[in-house]
């Protein structure tokens, strides 16, 4: 179900002129597979179709084209037709060319020196390289965003699924204990306060529901469906197997190449752009001159007999440099490179701070795994069991019992977030090694 994106509404004319250039920015379905099973290997894969930041880069891909092609231009020559000496004594019998006036012919061509046109074109094909580029890094970090959505998605479902079992355990207690209380056998008290602890799990239970939801919507706009999408995916995301990229392991043990990365390419291709900007600008104070060929025919006749025939004329024009000579134009060109130097020094900190970050990140999220699962967890399930056993039979109070239910429901939900944040970072050392391998077509 396609989304339609306000860039690639005002893109699809452009499109549309540049179809020798370019496909379509559309949008595919899902495909044959209704949402409820889509996998994660499938979302991934239609990000760069259907994520609206992707879309957008697409579109401006396309704009840089466009810029690409007028680069390449030559100036077009002029023509000027006129017509001299309409004086009062007519114009004389015969074709309009035979008529008793001057006419003039005159093509003038713009002849661009100090090597302009190549440097116009470098400059566009850079920035056409940095589009590309601008292209992978929408698909990398629009690939992270969808990897962080479908783990909290799944991690929101494994959070209901606790909350829902932990109702329907308090459900049972309570039609127990009412059995209890009647015969006298439990205090009206913990009746009270199993409801009270009933009512703070049906509690949590609707925000997770809610949750749920919301993530499920998001995720499914960023995958180009809607809200009528959303409960499908819900169900596809909280189905799926716990899920890691192919390439994990070995993008994570890879030596990092934080110059192939798609934002330290782009970078890299508009410092290669603002140069030959600067060359350019540096060049404007080389003149041009535009060069003309001018044809008077005047004809002789009785009616004009100073008429001169044909005369031919060449002319050369060129700009004289008395006043300036463009200095404004280079000292900004040369702001421009310093500005793109310092985005390109910035990107690569950016991509070695988001390694070094990402690797602290993974080595938390591991270790609070660990500590959960082979800690918390097992005490937390063994205290549990040692409550139920003991109320069931008299031997603890409600409180304790409710105590126990509480810390285990808690450890539980602890578990699913240690497990998301792990499968997340994982996903954030992939997207920080990433590495950009050509340009990218719409």
């Amino acid at each position: 179900m396609p989304a339609c994106h306000p860039f690639v509404r005002r893109a699809a004319v452009l499109t549309g002129l540049l179809a020798l250039l370019q496909p379509s920015l559309a949008c595919p379905p899902p495909g044959l597979a209704p949402w409820s099973t889509l996998t994660i290997a499938a979302a991934l894969a239609r990000v760069s179709d259907c994520h609206p930041d992707v879309r957008a880069a697409r579109a401006a891909l396309v704009a840089a084209q466009a810029d690409t092609r007028t680069a390449r231009q030559r100036p077009n020559p002029s023509l000027t037709i006129t017509a001299g000496n309409l004086g009062s004594g007519g114009l004389g019998a015969g074709t309009l060319w035979a008529k008793t006036f001057d006419h003039q012919l005159r093509l003038d061509q713009l002849v661009e020196r100090g090597g302009k046109p190549g440097l116009r074109r470098a400059a566009a094909d850079a920035l056409q390289d940095a589009a590309a580029a601008d292209v992978g890094e929408a698909q990398r970090q629009a690939r992270l965003a969808l990897s962080r959505g479908w783990f909290d998605l799944r991690a929101a479902a494994a959070r209901r699924e606790q909350l829902a079992a932990s109702v329907a355990l308090n459900a049972e207690s309570m039609r127990l204990l009412a059995q209890r209380v009647k015969a006298g056998d439990a205090a009206p008290l913990d009746a009270t306060r199993f409801a009270l602890d009933d009512s703070r799990a049906q509690a949590d239970l609707a925000q997770a529901d809610a949750d749920r939801r919301s993530l499920a919507l998001q995720l499914a706009l960023a995958l180009g469906g809607g809200a009528a999408d959303a409960a499908d995916l819900a169900t596809a995301v909280a189905a799926a197997p716990p899920y890691t990229p192919a390439t994990a392991e070995a993008e994570a043990k890879a030596e990092p190449a934080p110059d192939r990365r798609a934002d330290i390419v782009a970078a890299l291709a508009r410092v290669r752009a603002a140069e030959f900007a600067r060359d350019l600008a540096a060049s404007l104070a080389t003149r041009d001159i535009s060069v003309g060929m001018q044809l008077d025919h005047w004809p002789n006749s009785a009616a004009s007999p100073a008429g001169t025939g044909n005369t031919v004329s060449l002319s050369v024009n060129f700009p004289l440099l008395s006043r300036h000579a463009y200095q404004g134009e280079a000292a900004r060109a040369q702001a421009d490179l310093a500005t793109a130097q310092e985005a390109l020094r910035r990107a690569r900190e950016t991509a070695l701070g988001d390694l070094a970050r990402s690797q602290a990140l993974a080595l938390a999220a591991s270790e609070r795994q660990r500590l959960v699962v082979e800690q918390l967890e097992p005490a937390a399930e063994r205290v549990a069991s040692g409550a139920e056993l003991a109320w069931r039979h008299g031997a603890s109070s409600a409180l304790e019992l409710l105590e126990s239910r509480r810390s285990l429901r808690a450890v539980r939900i602890e578990r699913v977030n240690a497990d998301a944040e792990a499968a997340k970072a994982q996903a954030e050392i992939v997207a920080a090694r990433s590495s950009f391998d050509g340009l990218i077509a719409p």
